[in-house]
């Protein structure tokens, strides 16, 4: 590690002899220290920060004691508002006084250090593909937009989803799907090169941002190459694959707006090309799509038939070893699609406003099923579900929220909440208003999908939250990949360390078990115990297999 990385003390008069003995023990290990900062502004570009709680931060020293300091890093794009938000982002040693020994801190500063690094890329990128993630996407989108008004030139971004991929996982595993992912990233690469940036954005979903185009043309020809990438079948295991993808596209400053908005505007173009059954799809700000319209009518008209149904995961915690809980998974029995998992029509909703109807339904639904709960004996399961950035958004649904709870008769203490990061980062005031009445009530809020967005630890603690789960890439990657090892452990201490559980979904097989078990995750979920199932079938199977859970691995036969 380079000694020349600058590093901030922010001690409090108070304790003037941890004071001497850390700024001694940094002159030992050869760091130039920037002495005893009052002000939060001047530590904005530090990359760790040395923090020793004052009499002022009472909650900290009830947790660790005066004689303690901990280490913290810091995100320098996170405007702070005090020293004590800086320990709030994540304390990642924890030390008595008389232990700062100049090798013992030169240590402790390096996992810091190199744990800040970690935690950043897998926020940039794709633990799968090496791709961009959300966040990285989201950087880069901004920026290319601010270059428009530079160069003059066009941005386009396009978004892709493989058709018929599902029915490639569940016939050849997850295994294989992540092969098929990782080959179609690497000949998207090599056909784009360097006139593009790739993110994968989860599941089988793909964005791509073009820069310094001269024309409309010069997109729409970028977009008919990446439709040939799919000419040709994969070569996976052995095994010929052919598929072909849905792309949407949108063209700044044709269509105006936000990173974020032109994100879902080539997402609805997406669905619109599926939809059509078209290989590609511009949209076109102003214009009517009647694809959309169908879809918000297609929608409403289910919600009034009743064609909406609620499947269940298990969630196992690991300490006691039974079901805690299980999270509510929307589904749609389509007269003639079949049954439709939430990404074929979740955006479409979202993007019309009928998430907000439906919202209610599934709340109502989830406190009849709780007391189905209770009826058959189980006083202490929990049920979780999503509540989306545009319910949130949405002021007669957040003013109406706690009055429903009230009014529903069941224990509030068992139900819960899930939030994404883009859902925190997007809904207005009010909600963090509705959610901390709803927590008053009883209920709990957790943060889903945790590393796949962009939110800061700063973000986090503004939010009721006790729970992080983390998303099912990281899981599956463990005991494979030293990084995503390395990233599941600091979720999990980063968690442990706010007092909030940790839940890991996407769980698959007992390396991964055994991994989570070894590093103190609170719960799983995910195929070794159960695939979502009709409440019946949860029930049945808590009876018969999942009560109490046993750990060595469960295999339910599918």
């Amino acid at each position: 590690m380079q000694n020349t990385i600058e590093i901030a003390v922010c001690l409090c008069i108070e304790h003037s002899v941890v004071t001497e003995t850390l700024s001694r023990a940094l002159s030992g290990a050869g760091f130039t220290v920037l002495g005893n900062i009052q002000d939060p502004g001047v530590i904005d570009d530090t990359t760790v920060v040395i923090f020793q709680p004052s009499t002022r931060s009472s909650h900290y020293l009830m947790q660790y004691g005066s004689r303690k300091a901990w280490i913290a890093y810091i995100d320098p794009s996170v405007q702070h508002q005090s020293l004590e938000s800086y320990a709030a982002q994540g304390i990642r040693e924890v030390l008595y006084a008389d232990e700062l020994a100049p090798h013992r801190l030169q240590r402790s500063v390096d996992r810091a250090i190199k744990q800040q690094h970690m935690l950043q890329r897998q926020s940039h990128y794709d633990g799968l593909t090496g791709l961009l993630s959300n966040r990285g996407f989201l950087e880069a989108t901004d920026q290319a937009l601010f270059n428009v008004g530079v160069n003059g030139r066009m941005v386009a971004l396009l978004a892709l989803d493989l058709r018929g991929f599902n029915d490639i996982n569940q016939h050849y595993g997850f295994s294989f799907a992540d092969q098929l992912l990782s080959f179609v990233s690497l000949r998207l690469k090599s056909t784009l090169g360097p006139l593009a940036k790739i993110a994968r954005l989860g599941g089988d979903e793909f964005f791509v941002l073009l820069e310094q185009l001269s024309s409309i043309d010069a997109a729409q020809r970028v977009a008919t190459r990446i439709r040939a990438v799919f000419d040709d079948p994969f070569r996976v295991h052995n095994e010929s694959v052919r598929i072909s993808a849905d792309i949407g596209m949108v063209i700044y400053p044709e269509t105006m707006g936000s990173a974020e908005e032109l994100m879902r505007h080539a997402h609805a173009a997406m669905h619109t090309a599926k939809g059509r059954d078209i290989s590609i799809y511009r949209y076109e700000q102003g214009a009517v799509d009647d694809w959309s319209e169908n879809m918000e009518q297609a929608l409403r008209l289910a919600l009034r038939r009743g064609e909406f149904e609620l499947f269940y995961q298990p969630k196992v915690c690991l300490r006691q070893r039974n079901i805690l809980g299980m999270e509510a998974l929307i589904r749609w029995r389509h007269p003639t699609q079949g049954l439709l998992s939430p990404q074929h029509f979740i955006t479409a909703a979202e993007s019309s406003g009928v998430i907000v109807p439906i919202g209610y339904w599934i709340i109502e639904q989830v406190c009849k099923d709780m007391q189905t709960l209770v009826d058959h004996g189980l006083f202490d399961v929990s049920i979780a579900t999503n509540l989306s950035f545009r319910q949130l958004q949405d002021e007669p649904f957040c003013k109406a929220l706690p009055r429903l709870l009230q009014e529903a008769n069941v224990n509030l203490n068992c139900l819960e909440f899930e939030l994404t990061e883009t859902t925190m980062l997007t809904e207005p005031e009010s909600a963090l208003d509705t959610l901390n009445q709803v927590t008053a009530l009883g209920v709990t809020i957790s943060l889903d999908d945790f590393g796949t967005g962009y939110s800061s630890l700063a973000h986090i603690r503004q939010y009721p939250i006790s729970t992080i789960k983390i998303d099912r890439s990281f899981t599956q990657r463990v005991s494979l990949d030293h990084e995503a090892d390395s990233i599941v452990r600091s979720i999990i201490n980063l968690a442990h360390d706010l007092n909030m559980q940790v839940v890991a979904e996407g769980v698959e097989d007992d390396t991964q078990l055994n991994f989570l078990l070894g590093n103190g995750c609170d719960q799983v979920q995910g195929y070794l115990f159960s695939e979502p199932r009709p409440m019946w079938e949860v029930l049945q199977l808590i009876d018969k297999i999942l009560l109490p859970v046993n750990l060595s691995g469960v295999h339910t036969g599918q």
